[in-house]
C-alpha cells in the first residue's frame, strides 16, 4: 500500500501498545571494505545525551560470521512516551577507525522492530600532487546510498505540480572534499568532478592543511511485519577518509585584521585568519544582523573575496544571492558581485523544507573528531568570489538577499561566519 506523507507521520506519531520493559530490536550488518564479512569485533553502541548533547557509552553488538547482528534493548530505552507525545532517543554505532584513516558510521532514531543501514568504509583516499594550477586532489565517485531492506517501504511526498508520488529515497551522498587548518575547517567543496584544484585564495596564508573525503547520506524506512507493531527508523550514514597534507597557502588578504561591523572590542573575529566559527548573536534579545561591513586599513581594488562558514537564514522560496559591494566613504555602494547560491525547484523547495531534518547530523559531532557535516539547507556558505570593481574602496559589505513566498528578496538575517577575506 503507498504510503502518502501525511498518511504516514499520522500512523507514526499514532504509537502502540509497546510498553517500556518490552524487548525491541535493530538487525544490521558490518562488512569489510571489500565487501566480506566484518566477524566478532565488538561495536560500540552509542545513545546521545540530551543534556550535555553528546553521545554516551550506552552498549555493544558482535557481528557473527556473516556480518550480522542484533542490536536488543527495552523500548523505553528507545522511546519515551507522556499522555501527548512520544521523543525518540538516538543512536550511533560505529566502526572502528582503518588504518589509513577510513570509518564509518550510522546514527539513528528508530521505534519497534527495524533493519538499519549496512556499514562499509568507503574504499577511497585522496590523491595530492602538484599540477600546472598547483596542488591538485584527485579523488574517487562517493559510496552508493543505502540499499534498501526487501522488508522496507517509504514514505512518499506529492509532487503539487503533477500529482505524481515521489518515493522519499536515501539521500544520494557526493564526495565532499574536507579541508582543515590546525583542527579548524578551512574549506569544503562538494559538487566538483575529480580532479579538483585548490585555489590560491582558498588556501589565503594557512599553515599546514590537510584534505580528507566525507559523504553522507540520510532516510527513513517503514517497516509493518505481519502480526507485529509497524515500525520506523531515521538514519544517517557518514563515511569519511584518512587525510593527505596540502602545501601551505601564501596570499595574506588585505582585509586581514581590518576592523568590522558589528563592532568587537578586539580583533574582528571574521578578519583574525583563526577560522573560528563566530556567532552574530547570543542571547534572543541581542539585536540581529543582516550584513558584514569590513573596513580596510587603505583605499584598495579588491579582485578576491573569500566567504567561509556563513550561515544565514533561508527564506522559503528557495532562492538565495551572495551580496558584495563596495563603497569609497560607507555611503554610496557600488556591486562587486552577485552569486547564486540557491535556486531550487518548487519540488525541491517541498522536499528540502519539509525533510531538510533528514540532512542534520543526529547529535553533530563525528566519533572520529571531524566535526558536524551540515547538508542541505543546512549546509555553510564556502565561496571563493571574483569581484569586479569600479574603483578603490575602503568598505566592503557582504549580505544574502533570500526569497520569500511572495517572490520578494529582502535582506537575510545572519547566524554564523568563520572568516571573511578580502584580496587584491
Amino acid at each position: 500500500m503507498r504510503r502518502v506523507l501525511i498518511t504516514s507521520m499520522a500512523l507514526l506519531a499514532a504509537g502502540c501498545d509497546r510498553y517500556p520493559e518490552d524487548p525491541i530490536f535493530a538487525y544490521g550488518r558490518a562488512l569489510q571494505r571489500d565487501g566480506s564479512p566484518r566477524a566478532g569485533e565488538p561495536l560500540s553502541v552509542e545513545r546521545l545525551d540530551t543534556k550535555v548533547e553528546a553521545f554516551q557509552p550506552f552498549s555493544t553488538v558482535t557481528p557473527e560470521d556473516s556480518g550480522d547482528f542484533t542490536l536488543e534493548m527495552l523500548y523505553g530505552d528507545a522511546v519515551s512516551e507522556t499522555n501527548y507525545s512520544s521523543t525518540r532517543s538516538r543512536f550511533r554505532l560505529s566502526l572502528p577507525l582503518e588504518a589509513d584513516g577510513s570509518g564509518a558510521f550510522v546514527a539513528f532514531t528508530f521505534q519497534d522492530d527495524v533493519e538499519l543501514p549496512t556499514l562499509k568504509p568507503w574504499d577511497a583516499h585522496p590523491v595530492v600532487s602538484m599540477g600546472e594550477q598547483g596542488p591538485r586532489v584527485d579523488f574517487p565517485p562517493a559510496p552508493p546510498a543505502p540499499e534498501q531492506p526487501v522488508t522496507a517501504d517509504t514514505m512518499d511526498l506529492v509532487d503539487g505540480t503533477t500529482g505524481e508520488f515521489i518515493p522519499l529515497l536515501p539521500t544520494v551522498p557526493e564526495p565532499l572534499l574536507w579541508v582543515t587548518s590546525g583542527g579548524a575547517l578551512l574549506w569544503r567543496q562538494t559538487g566538483t568532478a575529480s580532479p579538483w584544484t585548490p585555489g590560491p585564495y582558498v588556501l589565503e596564508d594557512f599553515a599546514g592543511p590537510q584534505v580528507q573525503l566525507r559523504a553522507a547520506s540520510a532516510g527513513m524506512w517503514l517497516f509493518s511485519p505481519l502480526g507485529g507493531e509497524p515500525g520506523s527508523v531515521e538514519f544517517r550514514v557518514e563515511w569519511r577518509t584518512g587525510a593527505e597534507p596540502l602545501p601551505a597557502g601564501t596570499l595574506r588578504p588585505i582585509s586581514r585584521g581590518a576592523n568590522c561591523e558589528p563592532s568587537f572590542p578586539d580583533v574582528c573575529p571574521w578578519t583574525d585568519g583563526l577560522l573560528t566559527p563566530v556567532d552574530f548573536f547570543e542571547k534572543e534579545t541581542d539585536p540581529r544582523a543582516y550584513s558584514v561591513v569590513i573596513t580596510l586599513p587603505q583605499p584598495g581594488v579588491p579582485r578576491r573575496a573569500v566567504v567561509r562558514g556563513l550561515k544565514f537564514l533561508q527564506g522559503p522560496g528557495g532562492k538565495d544571492w551572495l551580496i558584495l559591494e563596495g563603497s569609497a566613504d560607507g555611503e554610496q555602494w557600488q556591486s562587486l558581485a552577485r552569486v547564486t547560491l540557491r535556486d531550487l525547484t518548487p519540488l525541491e523547495r517541498d522536499l528540502g523544507n519539509t525533510f531538510g531534518y533528514y540532512t542534520e547530523p543526529p547529535g553533530g559531532d563525528s566519533p572520529y573528531g571531524d566535526g558536524p557535516l551540515l547538508l542541505g539547507m543546512r549546509e555553510p556558505v564556502f565561496q571563493d568570489v571574483p569581484l569586479t570593481p569600479t574603483g578603490p574602496v575602503r568598505f566592503v559589505r557582504l549580505s544574502v538577499e533570500s526569497t520569500m513566498y511572495d517572490g520578494t528578496a529582502p535582506p537575510a538575517e545572519f547566524y554564523t561566519l568563520s572568516e571573511l577575506s578580502i584580496f587584491e
